[in-house]
């Protein structure tokens, strides 16, 4: 299983990005393996949708199921950012990458993604789907 990330969903809505292509063929390949998204994934997409009706086809046509997230992953995500802010860290700007790490981590699914910096130093146990070059 995989979960896709927010910003491998935003590459493939917009043209113009320069991972367009990466993270479209990427989407596809992952649709196949049995990808999914969850509600905090929907949520940092939804900004880039002028109704709801417009979000919900675009998904549709991505053919991702939405996964909803247990007490499990959000007590995982919790004890993470716990660890964020005792590393001198702000609260709440970090809670939804951590939500979609632990979330990997309890479905025990590899992450889609153009960012793993977060991922790598509070899950590091999680399997990433990268770029060739990242910006650690």
């Amino acid at each position: 299983m995989i979960l896709v990330d927010s910003n491998i969903l935003i590459d493939a809505i917009e043209p113009h990005s320069p991972f367009h292509d990466w993270s479209s063929g990427q989407l596809m390949d992952a649709v196949e393996e049995g990808a999914f998204i969850n509600p905090i994934v929907v949520g940092e997409i939804a900004p880039r949708f002028s109704a709801f009706p417009d979000l919900v086809e675009v998904l549709d046509g991505f053919a991702l199921p939405v996964k909803d997230i247990s007490l499990q992953v959000s007590w995982a995500a919790g004890r993470a950012h716990l660890a964020w802010i005792r590393n001198g860290g702000r609260r709440g700007s970090l809670l939804p990458d951590l939500l979609i790490g632990a979330h990997a981590i309890v479905e025990q699914a590899s992450i889609l993604t153009r960012d793993p910096r977060r991922f790598r130093t509070y899950f590091p146990e999680l399997n990433l789907i990268l770029p060739e070059q990242t910006d650690d």
